[in-house]
Formats: structure tokens, sequence, C-alpha cells
């Protein structure tokens, strides 16, 4: 006589989530399943008793196929940190911007070189490459705000496993690079606010504090870095706080999101992680209008008008190396006019390059 069911031997680390997961199932269509078969003592609720062995699972579920889907290598427990790689990483980035019921498009290429590790950080070297402009943000300032990043490029970072910036590596090169940029621009534009613009730009460039934070307002290095890389606990989900530099000029925007990773790898050979929430910041709707790192209108009663957003994203990433091979987010704030940023990242490159330090200096000059 045939049995009604086909039986999956638990494995260490498996759990109802995550066994779901791979059955392509809902946690409670697995546990009512397999309810129906088993004795007392083997009953599922929220979660597997301690002593179970073996499941109980539809005929429609090959268990042979499923004990050649390979499980995602955490670097500890369920901990996913940034890996070491010897290929240089070429990346299109698109970016839209809607701020003020108008669209700018910033399209450009990111190269990313792992250099070596530092104890239990990564040192990288990051170069912007073929930068589009969008005709909407022609002007003098807007060109010239271009122009002063090309100073920060070759970039040097030191990151850790968590993808937090430790250090800007070779700081004094890049104040090194400034006077004669700044030169080149004060010959090719004129005024006080040109010249104002400069000194506001100097001081950052000269206190290396004040330029790591900027330089975590960047989009790609927030999202390429520190998004994907944390502790998932046994339940391949947590939910955390996340904060993302949606309007440039203020604290990032407090976001209160649920981030999965599937534990098994795609057939792409891709680690796949989805992140989905809403704005959960202190700062209402006149905070934010008025430019405020802190809440301060949110104290009257009469402008307390809480913010509604959302933050989504999703990550494709290597399953040996865990860095970035696709990734989509959109982050929104919803005050008079929708704020929102939409971001994708692809990889387009990524080869073995054996270069002099000094050819890879030139690129920044294509910018």
């Amino acid at each position: 006589m045939n049995s009604k069911f086909n039986i999956y031997k638990l494995k260490e680390n498996d759990t109802l989530i995550s066994v779901a997961t791979r059955f392509e199932k809902t946690p409670q269509e697995v546990a009512h399943f397999h309810n129906i078969f088993a004795n007392q003592e083997n009953l599922i609720g929220v979660a597997f008793p301690k002593d179970l062995k073996e499941l109980y699972i539809p005929h429609s579920i090959n268990v042979k196929e499923l004990e050649h889907l390979p499980k995602v290598k955490f670097n500890a427990g369920t901990k996913l940190s940034i890996q070491s790689f010897k290929n240089v990483l070429l990346y299109q980035i698109k970016n839209q911007v809607f701020f003020q019921k108008r669209e700018y498009k910033h399209n450009y290429q990111i190269e990313v070189k792992y250099i070596k590790k530092v104890k239990d950080n990564n040192w990288f070297e990051i170069n912007k490459l073929n930068k589009v402009k969008d005709h909407k943000l022609d002007g003098n300032l807007y060109n010239v705000i271009e122009k002063t990043e090309e100073v920060l490029y070759p970039l040097q970072l030191l990151i850790s496993e968590e993808g937090k910036l430790i250090e800007i590596y070779k700081h004094e090169e890049i104040v090194e690079r400034w006077p004669k940029l700044k030169a080149s621009i004060l010959e090719n534009f004129e005024g006080i606010v040109i010249e104002n613009y400069l000194l506001y730009y100097e001081k950052n460039i000269f206190d290396k504090e004040k330029l790591q934070t900027l330089l975590f307002k960047d989009v790609f290095l927030k999202t390429f870095f520190s998004q994907a890389y944390i502790d998932y606990s046994s339940h391949y989900s947590v939910k955390r706080p996340l904060y993302f530099p949606l309007i440039s000029r203020i604290k990032d925007v407090e976001y209160e999101v649920e981030q999965k990773i599937d534990p098994y790898i795609s057939k792409e050979k891709q680690i796949l992680i989805e992140i989905n929430g809403r704005v959960n910041d202190k700062r209402v709707k006149l905070d934010f209008e008025s430019n405020l790192d802190a809440p301060f209108f949110s104290r009257f009663k009469s402008s307390n008008e809480k913010v509604e957003g959302t933050f989504k994203a999703k990550f494709n990433l290597n399953s040996n190396h865990f860095f970035i091979e696709k990734a989509e987010l959109i982050s929104e704030l919803e005050l008079d006019s929708i704020h929102k940023n939409e971001i994708s990242i692809e990889l387009i490159g990524n080869s073995l390059v054996k270069k002099p330090k000094k050819a890879l200096n030139t690129i920044v000059n294509k910018t």
C-alpha cells in the first residue's frame, strides 16, 4: 500500500520557515499537512518540536531534488558579511530622483576593486566613470558640484564586515588634489555663489570626519556596502531600523523594515534578499520641509502631521563572494510632493585586471 506522504529528514539548522521557503509553501501549509499524519509528540505549532527528526510532506514535493539544492554558506551562523574577491567589478548605475514634482536622472558607472583584508575590515578602491549629464540639471552651480566630486577619485575606503565606513584611506591624497582642481574650476566659473560653494566643499574635504559623513550620503556607497550585510537570525528574516539618504541635505530618513534572505541559492547561483518597510521617523512633515536633522515641530500639536513613506529593495548577490550582481531600491517620503529615489545597480563587467596602479588612477580623468 502506497504511503500518503513523502518523508523529509530534517537537517541541522532547519526551521519551519526555512523548510517552507525551500518547499515553496507557507509555514502554515507545511505544519498543517504534517500534523494530519503526526502523533501528539510530533505536532508542529509555530515551530518544529525540539526532537522532531522527520517531516511528512506531500508527494508533489520531490525530496531527492530538494537534497541537491545548495544552501547559502553564511559566515557564522546566519550572518552575511562582505567577502574578498580578486576581480575588478564594473557596475552600471541608474538613479532617478523625484523632487518637487520634477524628475532627475543620474546615470554613471562605478568600478570596485578589492585591495586586501585589514584585520577584520576590508580595503576597497572605488572609481566613478562615464557620467551622463541630465540636461534638466545643467547650470553653472550644478556643473561645479559635478566637477568638485572628481577630487575624491580614486577613492580608497576601509569598510567593516557589516558594511560600515571605518576610514578613508589616503585622505591626504584627496587634500593634495584639491588646489589644482579648485584652480581649474575658478578659471571656468565665477561668481560669489560658486566661491561660497567651493569654500563649503573645501571644509568638508579637509575635515576627514565630515568627509566620511558626506560620503555615505552617496546612494551607491550606502546601497552597496550597508544594506545586505546583517545577521538574518534562524528565521532568515529580521525586523530592523534602516537609514537612507533620501534627502541629501539632512539626516537620513529612518524606516522600519523587514529584511528576508532565501536560505537556498537560486538556479542562477545567486543569493536573494528582499527588504520591505515604512517610514518610522520621529520628524513630522514640517521638520522635513524645514530641512531639520532632529524633530522640532513634532512638539506642537498643531503641526504634528506624521509623514508616510515606503522602502523596498531586492538584492541578487554572488553566492561565493557575496558582492552585488543586481540590486533595485525604491525609497519614498510623502510630503506636499512625493520625494522618491529609485536606484538600479547592475554588474556589467567582472574581470581579473592586472594593471599598474598608475593606470587605475588615470581612469578618473574620463569623468
